[in-house]
């Protein structure tokens, strides 16, 4: 008796102690998005840095409304109306981690929520609601359950919402080779089937219309083939503009901050590489005052010039948003390449400019074969007609060649 009362404890734990009620959820709901968007808008107009970081440590409690959220539908967790709570939990893991300590219940949790859009959810009206929260995750599940809203749902609206967050769920914003060909146009078809099916939708925090512009800028100005944003910028060594592109020269813009070491350790790495490849312009982008730059290249004992970005206009134009990254323009602008110097960066570097580089000049030294002499060049003969080669017969197998004695020592015999 006493084991049966604990399963039935534990029941009504996981699923909700009271009645589940829509009110309530959409109640707890409302209440979040009003003091969400009264915070967001008090720490856009802040005037004072001090302001500022007042706001960032008093923002709204998600811890309580995860709770709240999941006393009032995690019983009908199944059920159509809680979608719009499904979607606010996925979007809050770790609100929904401090709600409930134990990591077992969490996870719980978050199970149900995907049990629920995949075998109940997937055919109803709004559930193209939780696109946003699927397209953070990188669960291979969430992949999955995208892909069937798209397919299975009837209304085009929930359809080009997953389409959306497929397109997002397969963007990878780092690697060197993230602009493969296939990838992009299978991105590309997903979100021309956003535009016409949820144009005028949301997806989570943002319209669509916002999420599609900033898509589609990055596919015509920062994939690779696209002509990049154009740059000026004062040198830390001249204080002069610097032009990009430079028209003459291959440039290999090193969006860096001093004050990481790991973009502050790359930089040196990226600055051998003008001794390499001489037709490579390296020109470091730090998005911080001159001085402070100049003494980060001191310290370095780096003798390079870098770019003063004071207000993170490239940054903001090349959509970096972590550092080191690495954008690689031909002299006319086009990128060449692109992504986070990984393991892979020589080998993808070396392919690029190796392939840039073929047909161009003499042939190296070691490549080239000397001519014969004139008089040992044999004289050329003028075509005949000759008669057709009798077919011969087919030859029989040679007879092995001896391999010449080359003190190859003999095998050693098996172990017994």
């Amino acid at each position: 008796m006493k084991q049966v009362c604990c399963v039935i404890a534990g029941v009504c734990c996981l699923y909700g102690s009271a009645r589940a009620d829509e009110a309530g959820m959409q109640n707890a709901l409302s209440e979040w998005n009003v003091r969400q968007t009264d915070w967001e808008s008090a720490l856009k107009t802040a005037e004072t840095s001090a302001k500022r970081a007042e706001l960032l440590q008093s923002q709204p409690d998600a811890v309580a409304v995860a709770g709240e959220l999941w006393r009032q539908m995690g019983r009908d967790v199944k059920a159509p109306y809680a979608i719009p709570a499904i979607a606010w939990l996925l979007e809050h893991p770790q609100a929904i981690a401090q709600a409930f300590p134990s990591g077992d219940m969490a996870r719980s949790i978050a199970m149900a929520c995907l049990d629920s859009l995949e075998k109940n959810l997937r055919k109803e009206q709004g559930v193209g609601q939780v696109a946003y929260a699927l397209s953070i995750s990188h669960d291979v599940r969430c992949r999955i359950i995208l892909e069937k809203i798209r397919n299975d749902n009837p209304f085009q609206e929930d359809q080009g919402l997953a389409a959306l967050g497929l397109a997002m769920i397969m963007k990878e914003n780092t690697g060197m080779f993230q602009d493969d060909p296939r990838l992009v146009n299978a991105r590309g078809r997903l979100l021309q089937d956003a535009i016409i099916k949820c144009y005028d939708s949301r997806f989570g925090p943002v319209p669509v219309r916002e999420a599609l512009k900033e898509e589609l800028y990055e596919i015509r100005n920062l994939n690779i083939g696209q002509p990049g944003p154009r740059v000026s910028l004062p040198s830390s060594s001249t204080g002069m503009n610097v032009d990009i592109p430079m028209k003459d020269k291959k440039v290999m813009l090193v969006f860096w901050d001093p004050r990481d070491s790991v973009s502050a350790k790359f930089l040196g790495k990226a600055a051998a590489l003008r001794t390499e490849f001489p037709e490579l312009t390296v020109l470091p982008v730090a998005p911080l005052p001159e001085q402070a730059v100049k003494e980060a290249l001191l310290n370095l004992n780096l003798n390079i010039p870098s770019l003063i970005d004071e207000k993170a206009v490239a940054f903001k134009d090349y959509r970096v948003m972590q550092t080191p990254f690495v954008y690689l323009l031909d002299p006319t602008g086009k990128v060449l390449m692109r992504g986070m110097p990984d393991m892979l960066f020589n080998a993808h570097l070396y392919g690029v400019m190796n392939k840039k580089n073929a047909g161009k000049g003499p042939a190296p030294a070691a490549a080239r074969v000397p001519a014969p002499p004139a008089d040992q060049v044999p004289p050329r003969r003028s075509p005949a007609v000759r008669p057709p080669a009798p077919i011969p017969a087919p030859p029989s197998a040679p007879a092995p060649r001896p391999m010449p004695d080359q003190g190859v020592p003999p095998l050693r015999p098996m172990p017994e």
